[in-house]
């Protein structure tokens, strides 16, 4: 538990450091020259990402033998958010294992399996533009050529877990005997107590989900794309594919779980980045911290709403 305080005040600090350097009187003129009626919009185009992201985790759960409406699974996404903003690296947003099981009563190991794939295939695709944009970046600076050797580092990485904990059943066990032992499972150590079959039950085939991926890959681009039209307001321009490239290495370095959704080192990774394209670290800080806000920040209180609502319909 103090390590993973000391990881979050890491990145707190980092992001701060950031601050600490940027002209935070020209930040607050970038914000202050925008139309407000050309920001308003923005706040709402996290909408179509979140209904793309659950019809994705809708076709999988079928895939899964799985049953459950799309309003649930929508209110769970939401509830993830939540969870996942108040705690570091986001793991807060496997709550959404535990909502599952409430709501269907399918095996929790069921319920884990599914969450871990459907995770699983979103960051495959995120690491999949990655590399691209690291290429990419690579060939016309070629100095960037450790952000390559990092994102197919960390490719290298997930395919390797994705053996050992997908896999092996002896491995998958001892995950299994450590989740047990969280705090956070007491009331479900006898559910998750024996035999790992249920974690397989029903598994997809990769035939399976390769229009998950699929639907995944178009989501990243649909967010990324979302960014690219809100960066223009703030005077970052450049050409898409490079944009794109540059926020997708981004968002593989934001992964690493030592802040608040990437809080800090995202900044960091935009900003050394951008900075090729000779963009001002103001607009780039006044960027993210936008972006931050409207695809973090806002879910996470709608999330909020959710859980509580939730709860008290629980409860009755």
């Amino acid at each position: 538990m103090k390590l993973r305080k000391i990881l979050v005040v890491i990145g707190l600090v980092i992001f701060v450091y950031i601050l600490s350097t940027m002209d935070l009187s020209k930040i607050k003129m970038i914000f202050a020259s925008i139309d407000v009626k050309y920001l308003i919009p923005c706040i709402f185009t996290v909408i179509p990402v979140v209904l793309l992201s659950n019809y994705q985790w809708q076709v999988l759960l079928k895939h899964h033998n799985m049953h459950i409406s799309f309003l649930q699974t929508l209110k769970n996404i939401f509830i993830g958010y939540f969870y996942g903003f108040i705690t570091p690296g986001g793991i807060g947003g496997y709550t959404r294992i535990i909502y599952l099981h409430d709501k269907t009563r399918i095996p929790l190991k069921k319920c884990i399996s599914n969450i871990v794939l459907f995770n699983t295939i979103d960051f495959i695709s995120l690491l999949f533009i990655g590399f691209a944009g690291g290429l990419i970046l690579t060939l016309r600076f070629p100095q960037l050529y450790t952000f390559e050797v990092l994102i197919v580092f960390m490719i290298g990485v997930v395919a390797i877990l994705m053996y050992f904990f997908l896999i092996k059943k002896e491995t998958l066990q001892h995950f299994f005997n450590v989740i047990m032992r969280s705090p956070f499972f007491n009331p479900y150590r006898d559910t998750l107590d024996g035999t790992i079959d249920d974690f397989y039950e029903d598994m997809p085939q990769i035939r399976d989900i390769t229009y998950p991926f699929v639907l995944s890959l178009f989501g990243w681009i649909l967010r990324f794309f979302e960014f690219y039209l809100i960066a223009q307001l703030f005077l970052v321009s450049l050409p898409i594919l490079y944009f794109i490239a540059i926020v997708a290495v981004a968002d593989i370095v934001a992964t690493i779980p030592i802040t608040i959704y990437g809080l800090g080192t995202r900044e960091l990774t935009l900003i050394s980045l951008f900075s090729l394209f000779n963009i001002p670290a103001e607009n780039i800080i006044s960027l993210s911290l936008f972006w931050f806000v409207v695809t973090w920040i806002l879910p996470s209180i709608f999330g909020a709403i959710v859980t509580v609502s939730e709860g008290k319909n629980s409860s009755c």
